[in-house]
Parts: C-alpha cells; sequence; structure tokens
C-alpha cells in the first residue's frame, strides 16, 4: 500500500471509535483538517483506485458528521453494538482490498543496462488450428525486451491492454478492475535505442492462460545483465493478446473444452491410480508414461515449439532490417519457459536444432521427451510441491545427460510470475511461504548463471547455489 493511503485508512479508523465516544467534539475542526489534507494529497499524489472505494466511504461519512450535516447518538447496547459491528466490517473491508490487491513495488533491476521494450507481429504460413476459419492463419504478438540507451523516453505502464482484458476476463471482472495498473511504475522504457552491442538472444515461453507479459520481475533483471528477451504471447492460450490494430484476442475457452475432453479426464485419472498401486519406480514409469506422450497438454507443447521456431526463423531477417539491426548475436540462441512454457521449452529443444541451451520453469514435461534425449544444457527449476504431488518429470526427463533439476524450497507455481506481487494472497495466486522478492532474486540469478555459461561460456559450478542460498536444493 502507498504512503497517503496507509495513513487516511489508520485516521479512518480511529475517527470512527473517537466519534462514537464523544471524544472528538472538541476537535472538531481538527479532524476535518486532517481528514480532508490528507485525502486531497492522496487523490493528487497518489490517485484514486477502486479498492480504496471503503476507505472512501468511511472518510466521506467522518467528514459530513464533523460537519455537523448529520447527527448521529447510538442509544442502548444493541445501537451500539450494530454501530461497532458495522464499522469494523468496513474498516475490515477498507483495509484487506488494498492490501490484497496492492500498488505494488517491483524489484530494481540490479544489471549495467537499462531496459526497452518493443513489439513485434509475426504472421506465419501455418494454419490456426484454435480457430474455426478453414483459412486461418497463425498469427503471434511478440514483445521484445532489449538492453537501451535511455534519452528522455517515459517508462512503460504495467502490462498492455490486451492481458490487462485477459485478467479480468479470466476472473469474470469487469474490465476496469486493472486501471489501477497504471499506479505501478515499471522499470521499462518505452521504444529507447538498443545500446551498441551485439547480445544473446533468449526465447520465453508463458504459462497456459497466464498473462503472456506479466513477468517483469525475472524480464527486467535479465535483460538488464545483457540480453535480448523475445517474449513470446501464444494467441488464444495467453489470457489476452493485443494486436497493432487494437484487436484483443483472448483466451478461447470452446477450443479448450474441445481438445481437454472427458477422455483426457480419464487418461489422468486412470493414470493417478495405477501409479499409487505400483510397488517400485519401473510400475510407476508404466502407469504415466502413456499419459506424459498423450495428454492433451502434449499438444499444446508442440503449437507452442512451432511458435519458437517461428521467431528463431526471423532473427536473422530482424537483425537487418527491424529496429535490432546488427545487434543479435545469432550463434547464441537459449530458451526458458514457465509451467505449460517450459513445456514447450523441452519439445523445442528437440526441435530445433539452433536452440543451444534451455530452461523450464516449475513445467511438466508432456510429450515425447520420455523417449528421446538431447545433448543440450537443460535446466529444471522447480517450486516446493508437497510431497503427494505426481512427479511427471522424474520420467520424462529419465533419458537426458547434460541436465540439472533444482527446487527452490517454499516457492509456489506463481513465484516465477508477478502474480505474488499483483494479488498479495496466497490462497488465490498459488505462491508459497517464500518472500516473493527472494524468489524472483534467486530464480533470476540461477536463470543468468545458467545462461552465461552456456551462451556466454562462462564456467562456474551450479552447485554453489546450493551453498549461497539456503532455499537452493540440487534435486536427484
Amino acid at each position: 500500500m502507498r504512503l497517503f493511503e496507509v495513513i487516511l485508512l489508520i485516521v479512518c479508523t480511529v475517527f470512527p471509535f473517537l466519534y462514537l465516544f464523544n471524544f472528538s467534539s472538541r476537535n472538531k475542526l481538527t479532524g476535518l483538517s486532517i481528514i480532508s489534507v490528507l485525502f486531497i494529497m492522496h487523490v493528487f499524489l497518489e490517485g484514486l483506485r477502486w479498492q480504496m472505494i471503503s476507505g472512501y466511504l468511511i472518510a466521506l461519512v467522518i467528514i459530513i458528521f464533523l460537519l455537523g450535516k448529520i447527527r448521529f447518538q447510538a442509544k442502548g447496547k444493541l445501537a451500539v453494538t450494530l454501530t461497532l459491528f458495522f464499522l469494523i466490517i468496513s474498516l475490515g473491508i477498507g483495509w484487506t482490498i488494498p492490501i490484497i490487491f496492492p500498488v505494488f513495488k517491483l524489484p530494481t533491476p540490479s544489471g549495467e543496462y537499462k531496459v526497452g521494450s518493443q513489439y513485434l507481429k509475426i504472421m506465419s504460413d501455418h494454419l490456426e488450428v484454435i480457430t474455426e476459419d478453414p483459412e486461418d492463419k497463425r498469427a503471434i504478438m511478440v514483445k521484445v525486451w532489449y538492453p537501451s540507451v535511455v534519452v528522455n523516453e517515459e517508462k512503460e505502464s504495467y502490462l498492455n491492454q490486451g492481458n490487462r482484458l485477459g485478467f479480468s476476463s479470466k476472473y469474470g471482472l469487469p474490465e476496469s478492475i486493472t486501471h489501477y495498473l497504471d499506479y505501478v511504475e515499471t522499470n521499462t522504457y518505452q521504444k529507447p535505442q538498443i545500446a551498441e552491442e551485439k547480445f544473446p538472444i533468449l526465447i520465453f515461453s508463458h504459462g497456459s492462460n497466464a498473462e503472456a507479459f506479466g513477468y517483469y520481475a525475472l524480464m527486467e533483471e535479465i535483460v538488464s545483465h545483457g540480453y535480448i528477451i523475445f517474449n513470446i504471447n501464444h494467441t488464444y492460450e495467453s489470457s489476452g493478446s493485443l494486436f497493432p490494430d487494437g484487436e484483443i484476442k483472448l483466451y478461447d475457452k470452446a477450443f479448450d473444452q474441445k481438445t481437454n475432453t472427458e477422455i483426457m479426464g480419464e487418461m489422468a485419472w486412470n493414470a493417478i491410480q495405477e501409479y499409487e498401486k505400483a510397488n517400485n519406480e519401473y510400475d510407476q514409469l508404466l502407469a504415466v508414461e502413456d499419459l506424459i506422450r498423450n495428454y492433451v497438454a502434449a499438444e499444446i507443447s508442440l503449437r507452442w515449439s512451432k511458435d519458437i521456431s517461428e521467431v528463431i526463423d526471423r532473427l536473422a531477417q530482424w537483425n537487418e532490417t527491424s529496429f535490432l539491426s546488427g545487434h543479435l548475436d545469432l550463434s547464441k540462441v537459449g530458451v526458458f519457459g514457465h509451467s505449460q512454457g517450459g513445456s514447450a521449452v523441452g519439445q523445442a529443444m528437440l526441435d530445433d536444432d539452433r536452440i543451444m541451451a534451455g530452461i523450464n520453469l516449475d513445467g511438466v514435461q508432456w510429450g515425447v521427451m520420455i523417449d528421446t534425449t538431447i545433448q543440450k544444457p537443460f535446466l529444471l527449476v522447480s517450486s516446493d510441491w508437497d510431497q503427494e504431488h505426481l512427479n511427471l518429470n522424474k520420467f520424462a526427463y529419465r533419458n537426458l545427460d547434460n541436465f540439472n533439476s533444482i527446487v527452490i524450497r517454499d516457492a509456489g507455481h506463481s513465484n516465477f510470475m508477478d502474480i505474488p506481487l499483483l494479488v498479495n494472497f496466497s490462497l488465490i495466486n498459488e505462491a508459497g511461504k517464500i518472500n516473493p522478492y527472494r524468489a524472483y532474486q534467486i530464480t533470476s540469478e540461477l536463470i543468468l548463471d545458467f545462461f552465461d555459461k552456456s551462451l556466454k561460456g562462462r564456467s562456474e559450478n551450479l552447485i554453489d547455489y546450493a551453498n549461497t542460498y539456503q532455499e537452493v536444493e540440487i534435486a536427484d
């Protein structure tokens, strides 16, 4: 919460009780001045937001009482009790909602470079299988995060309208619910000049039905250390995608229902039942191998792998004719992704020889990885799942040699996204007990360490992180 929001709510909490017990009558003018000045300073210095509406209403009622426009005396125990009850409920709402949906602060990037961003559209020759139009071609948006030279460019707003509308639509909320995000200050500048160097290339794939660009905490930090990131928005499978003509394409629920059928549900159920009956690791493998190969998420990984290759296909052209001209080190291409995007990364490493290294951030590796291997450096960074969680990656990555697996203790599935900052309530945001900023610090340093070795040729021992961070565990 912001400074004047906190002070205003404190005053709104104290004043009603003073008034109720007749302590405010001597200093009405002082009280009126304090709450009015606080409200005005909040409006002009911080700005109004819907999460504070209960606090605003309490402040308005207090001002009316202090002006003497309404006289109120609670007579009798019942009246006092009811008054206190409604007052406490209102104050509870007034404090809770701004805390759950705060105007949060993003981590400050620690690298030497300022961060810029621009958007690129890819119009593919591949048919779009998600829509019903048989002539529809696949189109995807890519956000490019890059090291920049900032002159007088302004910082961009947190999330574009496609991501914002996708977020509100996903939860059945009005579009206006995200307007307060204009108050969140990013560390990313709008269309500055790219820094005068060649940089390694990273391609990022988001989680299913997630805000594709809702990973500022990681992206800004990584880019500040000298990487260009091509952040893909997988059309119809992110929460929302904004195109240059203003069209927004939201998550396609109908396609999800059509593909994620009862057969898929039965496949998962049967696999879990057989897995729980298994007496050894071999029987566990037999129970889940068909699920890993053929579950609907394996098809998503294949689609998204093609999107990743579409980006790589255009790197040479962008290196000649775009704002990136001459700044892409085409010999150094890495990929990383979160959740379903992490699975797509593994699939892309099988599909595309141009990829040198990859990281899966807490995704289940669906598809044919279970039957094959790759020699490229590959890292799995997992959240701290409970012991009952079905660890399919143990089997999916069974054939890999140049592979490391890391667990961040007390991290939840969303701790790789900005969601723990956006929604400060673990029952909703799926975050773990770890401090969100600590999780971002550890994750970004793991990512940078891995790609510095794999793409930049640094040679330090990964296992040192187990000694550096007590939250890091090198998995078997």
